[in-house]
């Protein structure tokens, strides 16, 4: 279930990374891909038919983010998905969603009661 909370810490100056991050076609198919499988840039670079270095920098612009967190595993960094902050992207687009629909249901509701009636004296021919 959304929460303002969540919402709100998407809302703090921290969190302008965020959407530019996600607006990438290429870093949505890494992040994709990462959610699929934890891995390394060159992995991924293989699979998705990239290079590694435009993977690498792809990668720090998601952990930059927070989307994406590494760890040292022997010589590779291995890079998995932050599902916390994806979690408080959908949250907050939930919330957005549900402000919307509120919305509509009371325009919708407001043209249902005039539907019907004859419009003010003023608009009269």
């Amino acid at each position: 279930m959304s929460t303002p909370s969540a919402a709100l810490a998407l809302l703090d100056p921290a969190a302008d990374l965020l959407l530019p991050a996600l607006a990438d076609r290429t870093r949505r198919r890494i992040l994709v891909r990462l959610a699929e499988r934890p891995d390394d840039a060159g992995a991924v670079a293989r699979d998705l038919e990239l290079t590694r270095q435009g993977v690498a920098k792809h990668l720090t612009v998601l952990e930059q983010a927070g989307l994406v967190r590494a760890e040292r595993s022997a010589r590779r960094r291995v890079h998995t998905v932050t599902p916390e902050r994806v979690r408080e992207v959908s949250d907050l687009l939930g919330l957005v969603a549900t402000g919307w629909e509120g919305r509509l249901a009371g325009l919708k509701a407001a043209a249902e009661q005039t539907e019907g009636r004859e419009g003010p004296a003023w608009m009269s021919p």
